[in-house]
């Protein structure tokens, strides 16, 4: 299931974008590292999935692929801008703290009582 990461900014509440949960430690490493304009850009298209994000004239762009650095340089309000940009960065936290709750909740170390007897 997509997490979805929504812009709280006023006036621009209406856009959203779904990433994609699934990533590997190199995909992870990868993000990180990069500074490459095309590298984030195909990192877009690799992992956001839907998305709806509105142009300076109000036209919804609804295709993740839709979104390039022509898109970006001349039709986007500079705060959607870094909201990409931040999105990918909040899906890697978020990615990592499912994997460490899940490991979490399937274990039943924590729930199982022990007794010392002492005699």
């Amino acid at each position: 299931m997509p997490l979805r990461y929504t812009c709280s900014l006023e006036g621009l509440e209406e856009n959203w974008v779904d990433v994609n949960p699934v990533w590997t430690r190199k995909e992870m490493r990868d993000w990180v590292a990069t500074q490459n304009i095309e590298e984030i850009v195909a990192f877009w298209h690799k992992k956001i999935v839907a998305c709806h994000i509105e142009t300076i004239d109000g036209e919804p762009i609804t295709d993740p692929t839709q979104i390039t650095m022509e898109l970006v340089d001349n039709a986007l309000d500079v705060r959607l801008v870094d909201f990409l940009s931040g999105v990918l960065s909040w899906a890697c936290v978020h990615v990592k703290s499912l994997g460490l709750a899940s490991g979490r909740l399937s274990s039943d170390i924590a729930e199982k009582k022990t007794t010392t007897k002492v005699e």
